[in-house]
């Protein structure tokens, strides 16, 4: 279902942190893998009608982001920054009021 997988890094909970695409397309997203998960953190993996696997990041100490298409030369540093600081904001019940 992903295509130009890239590992950045690990979180503080141990969660391995890559970028990605979907196969059909899109912008660039920083997330976890739910196959990465089944090992270490199985309570957040969630199995759809269709046998896909899901990630549930509200068990996570990360988000799922996605970054704009001029992001490629952030670093993997940066992006895993980004992606800790989305869950935090999330964590909070924050919600961007809208424009």
């Amino acid at each position: 279902m992903k295509t130009d997988i890239r590992r950045l890094g690990t979180s503080a909970q141990g969660i391995p942190v890559y970028s990605f695409r979907y196969i059909w397309g899109g912008p660039l997203f920083v997330g976890t893998m739910a196959q990465d998960l089944l090992a270490i953190r199985p309570e957040a993996v969630i199995e759809t009608a269709s046998g896909y696997y899901m990630v549930d990041y509200d068990k996570l100490d990360i988000a799922m982001i996605s970054l704009p298409e001029d992001a490629s030369p952030l670093t993997a540093e940066a992006a895993m920054a980004l992606a800790k600081r989305a869950a935090r904001i999330r964590s909070r019940g924050f919600v961007q009021p809208a424009m």
